[in-house]
């Protein structure tokens, strides 16, 4: 229902969220400040024309009050009715085109791959002795089996033994990590490949012979990891590799105090972020690891939760195949002699999503609208023109139009600034050829004027990082322009004979 009639299900959100107490406090309150001041009005000009010789009955101001009372209702519906399309179209909006939902996300994650999880390479050095046991479980001498000459029976067992240890001494890992974006749905969610190379300086601590057990761990269910390659002192592995969904292990004999170097890379990509965990509490020797992130800023990395922080972090700038200068941030994580139970890793920025700023501007407008019809209406009240409720309504269609206009135009190949330009020249000319026929120079000048703050600055501000300074010295600036319109009327009626 609400994909095929999205109209019936942000009704229904509405509807949800005007069943709060607090908003619906907050509207009876405005509603009822409202029509107390047009109650409140309606006396002051009744009481005026009474003090003029032109006697009016009670019945007249019950009339003109309920009459008032009326169309600042049908004019409080209107411009509801305008915000709330305004909001809808925002919803949409920012659904369409400026913004992600979990639906795609997943969908991304079956199709590119998860969030990159890799752990640590485990190597367990191993001897096996041989038991020989009677038939009632007793234990029997070897030596004494192999001298006896008449038949004895006997069962032969096996058993592994681990050296307890860690016969890797140090390491070295390098993670090649380059933004790869993936479009779904509208937006962009942030893909990434990797090129993962370990290297590993392993040594047999016992005083013999051993058979080394290796398990590398693949990503965590990852959909892709190809270009495998596992090579010791640089030569292919003789060893065959048994390679799973989940692992890389193999077997192998390692001789006392021989020291060997081991290297194991793929390709892979993922989703979201990267990380690597070395192993809850495991003790490490020299231990580095470096994360190369290709076209990503220094100042827009971040790490997931349960990672540390690198021991460095630099930025320089390379050239990529277009001869373009990119951006490459360097993490290094540098360790000796350490116990630590923090992965490590980063985020991977997100990418402002097409649609992002034009989005921004249309939920900002239902706001601007209800502000910009306040300042006409008090500019029209302070220099004494009479309200008429179809300039009014003029001013209100064509911010809404402008809005909608510049929306869809923006989405496209001009942008927000294109869109806002071709919009407002459209509007404006059609706004200024009523306005100025239809109501006084000043007025019509002062609405136009406005119109174009709340058309052309007023978006910007919403959409600039100091959006908060910006909108309060809007306010101030408005609040200013209607306090100097105040005096400047007073002034010219204590002038003016006539009109006092």
């Amino acid at each position: 229902m609400a994909g095929k009639y999205p109209m019936f299900s942000y009704l229904t959100q509405l509807i949800h969220r005007f069943h709060s107490k607090p908003v619906q406090t907050v509207a009876l309150a405005g509603l009822v400040t409202i029509i107390a001041a047009v109650l409140l009005a309606s006396l002051v000009s009744w009481l005026r024309r009474r003090n003029q010789d032109r006697p009016e009955t009670w019945a007249g101001l019950l009339v003109a009050s309920i009459g008032n009372v009326l169309k600042v209702l049908i004019g409080l519906g209107l411009l509801v009715i305008m915000c709330m399309y305004l909001d809808f179209q925002s919803d949409e909006f920012a659904r369409q085109r400026g913004g992600t939902s979990q639906r795609n996300y997943e969908s991304v994650m079956t199709i590119w791959g998860r969030p990159h999880v890799q752990r640590e390479l485990t190597c367990k050095l191993t001897y096996e002795t041989v038991k020989y046991y009677d038939k009632d479980g007793m234990e029997i001498d070897a030596n004494k089996l192999q001298a006896t000459t008449q038949p004895v029976g006997f069962r032969k067992q096996t058993i592994q033994h681990v050296v307890p240890g860690n016969p890797i001494i140090s390491a070295n890992h390098t993670f090649d990590i380059a933004a790869n974006y993936r479009e779904k749905g509208g937006a962009f969610y942030p893909g990434f490949d990797v090129d993962a190379s370990f290297t590993y300086k392993f040594v047999s601590f016992a005083d013999r012979d051993l058979e080394a057990d290796f398990n590398f761990p693949l990503p965590k269910r990852q959909g892709l990891v190809d270009q495998i390659e596992v090579t010791l002192d640089g030569k292919p592995l003789k060893q065959k590799l048994l390679i799973s969904e989940t692992s890389i292990r193999w077997r192998m004999p390692v001789k006392s105090g021989v020291a060997h170097d081991l290297a194991i890379s793929y390709h892979s990509r993922g989703l979201n972020d990267i990380r690597f965990e070395p192993g809850a509490g495991r003790e490490m020797g020299k231990y580095r690891l470096t994360m190369i992130c290709r076209d990503i800023e220094k100042d827009r990395i971040n790490y997931p939760v349960g990672c540390m922080t690198p021991t460095d972090l630099t930025q320089n700038t390379v050239k990529d195949a277009d001869g373009k200068d990119i951006p490459v941030t360097t993490l290094t994580w540098s360790l000796e002699k350490a116990v630590t139970r923090l992965g490590m890793g980063f985020i991977l920025p997100k990418k402002t999503q097409p649609g992002y700023y034009v989005a921004r501007v249309l939920a900002a407008a239902p706001w601007g609208l209800t502000l910009l019809l306040a300042v006409v209406i008090a500019t029209f009240l302070a220099t004494g023109e009479k309200l008429r409720g179809l300039p009014i309504a003029v001013i209100a269609g064509g911010y809404m139009l402008y809005y909608l206009l510049m929306a869809h135009v923006g989405d496209y190949w001009p942008g927000l600034t294109g869109g806002m330009i071709i919009a407002g020249l459209v509007l404006m000319a059609i706004e200024a050829t009523f306005l100025l026929v239809w109501c006084r120079r000043f007025q019509a000048i002062s609405a136009l004027a406005l119109l174009g703050v709340f058309c052309l600055a007023y978006p910007l501000i919403r959409i600039s990082d100091y959006e908060g300074l910006l909108l309060t010295s809007l306010y101030v600036a408005l609040f200013a322009w209607i306090i100097a319109l105040l005096i400047a009327s007073h002034s010219q009626r204590r002038n003016d004979p006539d009109e006092s």
